[in-house]
């Protein structure tokens, strides 16, 4: 299906948001984002009237260049486990560091994990960050569903056929497998290390509620519960728990500034009794954007193999850590510091270890001074400067009093990535701003594979 063909199938579904439909569609979201949760502080997770539709090509380019790009950073990782040296360049902190004994040396793979990125005028999937724990993943699930009750999507199916790609199921197949791989019995359990704060409780009960309704069971818990290791089982009071993790930030930091090493779950993820999803200094390390600078700069090509590389240089933008020396751009040395300074129009800033959108400084809409002010502190802490990532807007249909209105929206396309190498499920978010963000007002939307 070429891209003139999703032009006119856009068309086709924007000209049936009128009278009646247009009406009851608007009722529908309304409705099915109450009964869903599908809300954020109370808000209705969705502004635009119409899914994010793509191409079967597209999304199987989609899945070829994420499943890549995972496999290269499952490379980094593993040379970052090894290589001290390696690790003090991506900016792992001394405290991560102690995390090391704990289960840096695990064979689990990954469960989850999401690469975010945009889909530039050439039709290519540019990755900008990976995600170590990705939110949206039941919330985009629910949004699927809500807007397929749509008469606009029903009327829409006449003529169109159209798939939502599996958004959150793939959560419970990896989590079976990897407690299949395990040779443990029964389903897996799960313990969510909290409590969540008030921006992540609504997510964390949809979590709940999603895998519990799923068979397997799964406690809210903290540090100050009654855990313990005995008989080579974790355990918090009397639920056993094969899986660790955490919803939001607060959780992670509380696990890490709660438990020791003598503590009862720091035991059981080291003698591996219990895991931690995507491991506990898996996740330190890949959290970090530095990874993108080993992605994009050719001294490190030989660290990949052959078959990803070509991927690397299509889907990853030129990154780099900030600091004094020199490297290449285009095929010539610059001195970085000195190219950063005089190339803001083409550059972005960004704390390594951030997420939320914390910090990052667009180059592009930012005066001399204040691109000077973040050099400045990009050097005084692990940042990276990466290649602006042409993020074209597109015309989404916004209700508005009865009628349509037409709104130029930024839009990015993250694929999650599940056990390390299988990619399904794309979550999308819409942004007045070019800094695309839930939290900082933006929304979301589903993804829909279109055929004629």
């Amino acid at each position: 299906m070429s891209r003139h063909a999703l032009a006119d199938a856009v068309s086709f579904y924007d000209g049936l948001l009128r009278g009646e439909v247009l009406q009851r569609t608007h009722e529908t979201l309304l409705r099915q984002c109450e009964e869903r949760r599908a809300l954020y502080k109370g808000r209705p997770l969705y502004r635009a009237l119409r899914p994010r539709f793509i191409t079967p090509e597209q999304h199987a380019d989609f899945q070829q260049a994420s499943a890549a790009v995972s496999r290269a950073l499952d490379t980094v990782y593993l040379r970052a486990r090894e290589d001290e040296s390696f690790r003090r360049e991506l900016g792992v902190q001394e405290w991560e560091e102690f995390l090391m004994p704990v289960d840096a040396g695990t064979r689990m793979s990954r469960v989850s994990g999401r690469l975010d990125g945009f889909v530039g005028p050439d039709g290519v999937l540019r990755f900008i960050e990976y995600n170590t724990d990705p939110g949206g993943l039941i919330y985009m699930q629910d949004l699927g569903e809500a807007f397929a009750a749509t008469p606009a999507l029903e009327a829409f199916s006449r003529r169109y056929e159209f798939s939502v790609p599996p958004i959150a199921t793939p959560l419970i197949e990896t989590l079976k497998a990897q407690h299949a791989i395990r040779n443990r019995s029964g389903v897996p359990q799960l313990a969510f290390f909290g409590p969540p704060t008030p921006e992540d409780s609504e997510e964390e009960e949809l979590y709940r509620d999603f895998i519990q309704a799923h068979g397997l069971p799964i406690r809210i818990v903290t540090s100050e519960d009654a855990w313990t290791h005995r008989d080579g089982q974790l355990y918090v009071e009397d639920f056993r728990v094969d899986v660790v993790t955490f919803i939001g930030g607060a959780g992670f930091a509380g696990l890490i500034v709660g438990c020791n090493s003598e503590h009862p779950v720091m035991q059981a993820l080291t003698e591996g009794s219990a895991y931690f999803m995507n491991g506990l200094f898996r996740n330190c390390v890949m959290r970090s954007k530095a990874l993108f600078a080993a992605l994009s700069d050719p001294a490190q090509s030989e660290m990949f193999a052959p078959d990803v590389r070509p991927a690397l240089a299509r889907h990853i933008p030129w990154t780099r850590i900030v600091r004094e020396g020199k490297t290449r751009y285009d095929g010539r040395e610059v001195d970085l510091l000195s190219f950063i300074a005089e190339h803001r129009e083409r550059l972005v800033l960004k704390p390594a270890n951030e997420f939320g959108g914390t910090g990052v400084t667009l180059g592009w809409q930012t005066d001399a001074g204040t691109w000077s002010t973040a050099l400045k502190t990009a050097l005084e802490a692990p940042w990276i400067v990466q290649e602006r990532v042409p993020t074209p807007m597109e015309s989404y249909p916004i209700y508005d009093g009865g009628q349509i209105r037409y709104e130029e929206l930024y839009a990015d396309l993250n694929p999650f990535v599940w056990n390390g190498d299988r990619q399904a499920g794309l979550l999308t978010r819409l942004s007045r701003d070019a800094i695309v963000n839930v939290a900082q007002g933006g929304c979301m939307t589903p993804v829909v594979v279109v055929r004629p």
